[in-house]
């Protein structure tokens, strides 16, 4: 056992840093597409739960759009999860409007997109699709990537346009 044990890394001080950031504004940016409370406690846990995963890749330059992103993930998986579950009779007597429903059908096509979009990418070069991760998904600037890499800005900007190139022809076809 390490002396240092019982003391909380860096990465779990700014995670709880973060948390204590975020947390309001996460439950706003859930609770304006979820209307029941308890729903939105729960997917403010998986979220958090998720960012708690990946404290390590975390940064004070990076977060907030990470954070964003993952409550929107969480918000569609909640909502496809929703769509799954079976009609009890309780559930049978509330009618959804049919503006609902075509609100629902588009995150769920839109989940489905990103779905495709995500199988697309694994089909790129691993260096290529670790480069359009950072940038894209984590928010890390080119130069900084250059540097991770050991490349240049100019080839680090290029394989980001090879990427986003292939997954546009690849979904324009779909």
């Amino acid at each position: 056992m390490s002396l240092f044990s019982n003391y909380p890394s860096l990465a779990d001080r700014m995670f709880q840093e973060i948390y204590e950031t975020y947390k309001n504004r996460v439950f706003a940016v859930v609770g304006s597409k979820i209307r029941d409370r308890d729903d939105v406690l729960d997917i403010m846990q998986n979220v958090f739960f998720h960012l708690w995963i990946y404290r390590e890749s975390l940064t004070k330059e990076n977060s907030e759009s990470i954070i964003i992103k993952t409550c929107k993930q969480e918000i569609s998986n909640f909502i496809s999860l929703q769509k799954k579950q079976p009609i009890t009779q309780e559930s049978a007597h509330i009618k959804l409007s049919d503006e609902s429903d075509d609100m629902l059908e588009a995150a769920l096509e839109k989940e489905e997109q990103l779905n495709a979009v995500q199988l697309s990418m694994e089909l790129l070069p691993i260096s290529r699709k670790q480069i359009l991760t950072l940038n894209k998904m984590e928010g890390i600037t080119q130069e900084k990537i250059a540097d991770q890499f050991g490349l240049s800005k100019k080839a680090v900007e290029k394989q980001i346009s090879k990427a986003v190139q292939f997954l546009r022809n690849r979904h324009k076809n779909s």
